[in-house]
């Protein structure tokens, strides 16, 4: 990976919107020896997992300050790995989950403590047939709704949703708006227009780590920012404060004990939650894999994002992307 010809790809998107203006690289949010480390962190990970395309990015808790963002792909395992900086693309994830959770929280039909029943790991919905994870094993049968997202049941999220909005696709939309999922609509620096598509589980990298850190921020959501200026708010409380407290249990418990337990380490206490979707064709399968998390839990410092796209199995966002994600998250305590 040439990073040389990395920095300056970057520099020149992150200016692309301040034409006629010259921007030297002290204005930027971009911790340099962190956008390198998170660099070769990425490249290496692609590696072990046969990935062929990666995105991390590392965010400033409390402030929205983007402190590395890197992207990389090939056209396959053998060809040179080449630098994107597009992160405002919306990509498929079980992210959803967690936003659908929130939204059903506040309509006060849903409690941690309700039971959904997902059976034996098989669900039809609206003529779709909805698996989890370990369908082949039997399911999870009854469960706590606490439980169904900790565990990343694709059905316990339907159910909730159902319980909570009926068939009314629109007025969870709308929820699901209101909580700030698919906020902000832009990002000064950043040469593109975000957007999200709720109904295909599709969101931006810059959109779901820019929600996830308001749920670190105990509800206030701030602009991401490339640019060293005041904080400003998004959304002063996405959600009321005991419902935020909810979803922060849950992501500690994903961690704790959960799916993703793989992001653990005795340096910090981290929350999260990983995803796993599979899209093409049975014969041509594509895996989109992430995890996305902050910490440490008590004062988060740093919200993380990690996205890998592959061709073949092994492939598990609570698995492949939450080592990438651990190991960043050591970087950072290290570099304190």
């Amino acid at each position: 990976m040439n990073v040389k010809l990395f920095k300056v790809g970057l520099i020149v998107i992150l200016i692309s919107s301040c034409s006629n203006k010259t921007v030297q690289e002290s204005l930027l949010t971009i911790d340099t020896l962190l956008q390198n480390k998170a660099d070769t962190l990425l490249t290496t990970s692609m590696i072990e997992h046969k990935a062929t395309s990666g995105k991390a990015i590392i965010m400033e808790t409390a402030t929205g300050y983007i402190k590395a963002m890197v992207g990389l792909e090939r056209k396959d395992t053998l060809s040179p790995f080449q630098p994107t900086t597009d992160f405002c693309t919306p990509y498929s994830t079980e992210q959803r989950q967690v936003a659908t959770l929130l939204a059903a929280l506040e309509t006060g039909k849903i409690s941690l403590s309700d039971t959904v029943d997902v059976g034996e790991g098989i669900y039809i919905s609206d003529s779709d047939t909805i698996k989890d994870h370990n369908w082949h094993r039997g399911g999870y049968g009854k469960i706590t709704v606490e439980w169904a997202i900790a565990a990343s049941s694709r059905i316990g999220e339907v159910l909730i949703r159902e319980r909570a909005f009926d068939d009314n696709k629109s007025e969870y939309e709308a929820a699901i708006g209101q909580i700030g999922y698919g906020k902000p609509d832009s990002v000064k620096g950043l040469d593109c227009i975000l957007n999200t598509d709720v109904a295909a589980s599709k969101i931006s990298p810059i959109q779901l780590i820019t929600f996830y850190n308001a749920i670190a921020n105990h509800g206030r959501m701030v602009q991401p920012q490339l640019y060293k200026d005041s904080v400003a708010i998004i959304n002063p409380q996405i959600a009321s404060k005991a419902n935020i407290d909810s979803i922060r249990q849950v992501l500690e418990r994903t961690v704790a004990e959960g799916l993703g337990k793989r992001v653990n380490t005795n340096k910090a206490k981290v929350a999260g939650k990983g995803g796993t979707i599979q899209i093409g064709n049975p014969n041509d399968s594509t895996y989109i894999i992430d995890f996305c998390g902050y910490f440490p839990t008590d004062n988060p410092r740093y919200t993380i994002l990690v996205v890998l796209e592959k061709q073949e199995l092994p492939a598990s966002g609570h698995i492949q992307a939450a080592g990438l994600f651990r190991k960043i998250v050591e970087q950072l305590i290290q570099n304190k």
